[in-house]
């Protein structure tokens, strides 16, 4: 028969405290592990991940008549990202899996349907005017967002060695609207010669991306 100060092991992920210790230690116990126990629910811990990638169907992304075609490097790039992923044994839900419209309101539907703990990455590819414009960005609405926004964001620049322009915030709809950990990675300029054939014609710079992000979210996620 269990002792009635005991506290089951099976039932609760905190410290089990000896009856025979005296009543101030046992409560400074209970309080540290009560506090540790807190701390590690409030991290950001997820083995599924929402992967979108952006636009796809008569939604070609990016700016008319640019050379590469914005929805299909952001699928090729998020199949390889899920690839990294699943092979790490974390569960993936694409938004999309191959070319066709999705709706932003569908997309956040998805991600806000998805485990608590899940977290969401759009995949996009950016465009200027300025065929000159390079570099990485990356975005998070809600300040939860942001280890997770930074993480993905040092690797793929790192990896990459484009310029670094910035976590920054923004009120996109799927940031907006996500009830998960939301982040929305734009991975270089389709508009920049050099930096557009990488991302669209590079199978090498294309992994190397993705494994880059892939990196990110596991450095955060568990």
């Amino acid at each position: 028969m269990r002792h009635p100060t005991q506290i089951p092991r099976d039932l609760t992920l905190l410290p089990y405290i000896p009856p025979y210790f005296g009543r101030g230690l046992r409560l400074l116990c209970w309080c540290v592990g009560l506090l540790y126990f807190i701390w590690a629910s409030l991290r950001v811990q997820a083995a599924t991940v929402v992967l979108d990638p952006g636009h796809g169907g008569y939604d070609p992304g990016g700016v008319p008549r640019q050379r590469f075609i914005e929805k299909k490097v952001t699928l090729e790039i998020s199949k390889l990202i899920q690839a990294r992923l699943l092979a790490s044994g974390h569960k993936v839900i694409m938004t999309r899996t191959r070319d066709e419209f999705v709706e932003l309101e569908d997309r956040v539907d998805i991600s806000n349907s998805a485990p608590y703990r899940a977290v969401f990455v759009s995949i996009h590819c950016n465009s200027a005017p300025n065929s000159s414009a390079h570099g990485i960005e990356t975005y998070h609405y809600s300040s939860r967002s942001g280890r997770l926004a930074q993480a993905i964001h040092t690797r793929v620049v790192a990896a990459t060695g484009e310029e670094d322009r910035g976590v920054r915030k923004a009120r996109f709809y799927v940031l907006r609207k996500n009830r998960r950990v939301a982040v929305l990675a734009e991975l270089g300029f389709l508009t920049n010669p050099k930096e557009g054939a990488n991302l669209a014609r590079s199978a090498r710079y294309q992994k190397k991306v993705a494994d880059a992000v892939a990196a990110g979210i596991q450095s955060v996620v568990r």
